[in-house]
């Protein structure tokens, strides 16, 4: 934290950070340890003298997925100094109304298969002429990246064949951070190498290369129109294609903020409860952490083939309905995020499910079961 707050670029943000005396951070279970501990290092750092410290108020489920590195917020060194021994929990379910359904996801959570957790996974259990009417039409949730390429490439193939325009393909390059520390030297981009651009851009949420067709159902991902509503995770269809190449796209059950004409962020075409956008392509940054003030960015369409995601992107998604395949779930509470994305279970269907895959981290179970409540 005293390294950030060292250097130029982080004067605005520390002074912001300054004014801050209630910081609510959502979705606690995703925040590793050591973040939080950093997170807090900062507060308590820029708070000018004699200001009452930031009150933390920390917001989730630790029996869902847990931060892709790290340890679980509840083992960071200020955890106990920000929130003592005690919790409050929430035990009124608003997502879901069915007791049986509530009932099943609750033994889900704690990774007891149980009875009820049996009978609702053969209760929803498709297959046959029942998954093909589903197959192509509900969003499905799969543990893993290879499991979404699989299924997107299958329904994109079974729409367009062989008769689907050329997929988009990225443009990568450098720039130089124009917020990076003026007192260094200005980095010279020609002698950073492919590879370590391409190193950089190794998590980028865009694609080298994106499929796409006529009707095809694609995931946006970038909030760079999120004045028309859409945000990374908005579901749409493309509908047409500019004479530019670039795509058009729809997205129901949106409705862009009045004032709005168009033109505005590419927003084309409205109406009631939807809206038209066009989806030419957007800049994704990320530094080359090996050479200070120096960012790869990837120039591509903002979307993906959105037929499936990850269990992992479902997390704190209320989805109204969708097609769960878990044979293969991987990682401690996986199984329940993903039980638990639906309101309704007649709208829940199960493609796979293996008990053996239902698990719980042992030590959010232990710090559920020993926490006193307040």
């Amino acid at each position: 934290a005293a390294h950030l707050l060292r250097q130029k670029r982080w004067g605005p943000i520390g002074r912001r950070l300054s004014q801050v005396r209630v910081l609510l951070v959502d979705e606690v279970s995703m925040v590793p340890a050591a973040t939080l501990d950093i997170m807090r290092a900062l507060l308590l750092q820029c708070q000018p003298p004699g200001a009452p410290p930031c009150v933390f108020y920390a917001f989730g489920d630790f029996l869902q997925l847990r931060p892709p590195y790290g340890g679980l917020a509840f083992t960071s060194s200020c955890w106990k100094e920000l929130f003592g021994y005690e919790m409050l929990e929430l035990t009124f379910v608003h997502r879901q109304t069915e007791k049986d359904y509530i009932s099943a996801i609750q033994d889900a959570r704690f990774g007891l298969c149980s009875a009820r957790m049996v009978r609702l996974m053969q209760e929803r259990f498709v297959t046959g002429a029942a998954y093909d009417v589903v197959e192509t039409s509900v969003l499905h949730l799969v543990p893993r990246h290879k499991d979404v390429a699989a299924h997107n490439h299958k329904c994109l193939t079974r729409l367009a064949g062989s008769h689907r325009p050329a997929d988009f393909l990225c443009e990568d390059s450098l720039e130089v951070d124009p917020d990076r520390d003026p007192s260094l030297p200005v980095p010279d981009l020609r002698r950073i190498t492919a590879e370590t651009r391409a190193a950089a851009l190794t998590d980028c949420v865009a694609p080298p290369r994106v499929k796409h067709c006529l009707n095809a159902r694609v995931m946006f991902t970038s909030n760079c129109k999120i004045s028309l509503g859409l945000f990374h995770g908005s579901i749409g269809r493309v509908v047409s294609y500019l004479p530019s190449g670039s795509p058009v796209c729809r997205f129901e059950n949106h409705t862009p903020p009045d004032g709005l004409s168009r033109g505005t962020d590419g927003l084309r075409d409205a109406g009631v409860g939807w809206i038209e956008v066009e989806c030419a392509p957007v800049k994704y940054k990320a530094r080359v952490l090996s050479v200070s003030g120096v960012f790869a960015v990837r120039l591509q369409v903002p979307f993906v083939l959105g037929w499936a995601i990850t269990v992992h992107r479902s997390q704190s998604l209320t989805l109204s309905e969708a097609v769960l395949d878990l044979c293969e779930a991987f990682e401690d509470g996986m199984v329940h995020t993903a039980v638990s994305r639906v309101a309704d279970k007649r709208r829940m269907f199960v493609k796979s499910f293996s008990p053996t895959r239902l698990m719980a981290d042992m030590a959010a179970v232990r710090y559920y079961m020993e926490c006193p409540r307040l």
